[in-house]
Order: structure tokens, then sequence, then C-alpha cells
């Protein structure tokens, strides 16, 4: 049984902490548990169970969730 290679995504989120304001807006918007607040208390998107629905993104009101293209 062949094992399957994870899904390649053509672009990721990533949070811009310069303007998060730590409001958890996108933390609660997500269904799939992919965002999370690391060690140096920020929100931080986990690429591993992001899903990219986009959902953070529009939930953001300050625009620091940004959409970048993946190589």
């Amino acid at each position: 049984m062949a094992v399957s290679a994870p899904k390649k995504y053509k672009f990721n989120y990533q949070i811009n902490q310069e303007l998060c304001m730590s409001c958890a807006a996108c933390e609660l918007e997500c269904r799939d548990g992919g965002i999370y607040i690391d060690d140096t208390v920020h929100y931080n998107i986990n690429l591993d169970s992001c899903t990219r629905c986009g959902r953070c993104y529009r939930a953001c009101p300050t625009g620091a969730i940004v959409r970048v293209p993946n190589p």
C-alpha cells in the first residue's frame, strides 16, 4: 500500500505580527485548529492543519493575515 504525499497547496496564509492586534477573530473562525499561539505569545498558522479555506483571512479586521504563493 503506497503512502500518499501531503497535499500541495498553491498558496499559504501567514500572519503579519506587526499588524496583528491579537483579537482572536482568526482563531474563532478556524474550524481546523490551524491557528495557535506560539512561544512568543503571537498568533500563528499551523500549515499542517490549515486547509486554506480563507475564513481567518476574511475574519481579520486589520488585514494581518496575508495570502502568499507557495513555491
